[in-house]
């Protein structure tokens, strides 16, 4: 159902969405027979009846196998016409997406994923996957740079500070991953994150069958878009929602910040009047899913 309704108007989709969720009703994740491809395609999705979050106007789904929970967030720009004030993309380019996860009965963000879509430049990439402690050939290093720029998915695991994973080879673990696609005023994004914690913190600690909380968190005016809606003032070029994606000068966390916005206010608005933008509103919502048991 995902892939034949993602051309229908944001109308049809909140009604219908609606329906498929009953307020505080838990979300029930359904069971994917072998590995999904993570694309930002929603082909593998037909099956999967869309939710909508009622605040943020976003629809997602939840698949599990015994490895993996899987995860398929839909955002839309408002169509004009229908003069919504929702913008449920936000911005997130700019501030990536935080799903943070808790096998409690309580919401915590002790643990979760940093998802991130970056754009660098050749050298800068050169230099991140080096730091990384990738061993790259001059070879390698010339393909790069065939390329002024590269778009770049990453996984930053959020946990406690002090917090180590327990080892044991016997267990073979995925390491998160993400990855989007953009059209117009549509954006599709899948996420993968391991159900088990070991070998590997960015899990979720969870099995097959268990109820665990997922939070979602994006979105909110940033240094970035700041300083890149100053910069199209400044060139007469375009503005910051055009812009694309967070460059790999980083961009913060999504919360307001003023920092580079010197002498913006008088340019036709200043940073409390952006915040209160809904195109730069800051979104967030938790759920409490039920994981799929093979059936």
């Amino acid at each position: 159902m995902f892939g034949k309704r993602i051309a229908f108007t944001l109308a049809v989709l909140a009604v219908l969405g609606t329906a498929g969720m009953a307020a505080g009703q838990a979300v029930e994740s359904r069971w994917a027979f072998g590995p999904m491809t993570i694309d930002g395609v929603a082909q593998e999705w037909d099956e999967s009846t869309p939710i909508l979050d009622a605040g943020s106007k976003v629809e997602y789904a939840l698949r599990n196998d015994g490895k993996n929970l899987y995860i398929i967030m839909v955002f839309r720009d408002p169509d004009p016409k229908l003069r919504s004030k929702v913008y449920p993309k936000s911005t997130l380019d700019y501030t990536g997406m935080k799903i943070y996860f808790a096998t409690g009965t309580k919401k915590s963000k002790d643990y979760g994923i940093f998802f991130q879509k970056k754009q660098y430049t050749a050298d800068a990439l050169i230099a991140n996957l080096e730091k990384r402690g990738q061993v790259l050939t001059e070879a390698q290093k010339a393909e790069i740079r065939k390329k002024d720029t590269h778009i770049v998915f990453t996984e930053e695991i959020i946990k406690p500070k002090n917090a180590a994973a327990v080892s044991d080879p016997a267990v073979e673990t995925d390491a998160p991953m993400f990855r989007t696609i953009e059209k117009g005023r549509l954006a599709v994004c899948e996420f993968r994150i391991p159900l088990n914690r070991i070998n590997q913190l960015g899990g979720i600690g969870a099995e097959p069958g268990q109820s665990i909380l997922l939070g979602f968190e994006w979105g909110g005016m940033t240094a970035q878009i700041l300083r890149d809606m100053m910069a199209g003032r400044a060139d007469g070029s375009v503005s910051a929602g055009d812009r694309g994606v967070s460059s790999d000068s980083g961009f913060g966390d999504a919360e307001s910040s003023t920092e580079g916005s010197g002498g913006f206010g008088g340019a036709g608005g200043g940073v409390g009047e952006l915040n209160r933008n809904p195109r730069y509103k800051k979104h967030s919502f938790w759920i409490e899913a039920k994981m799929a048991i093979k059936g």
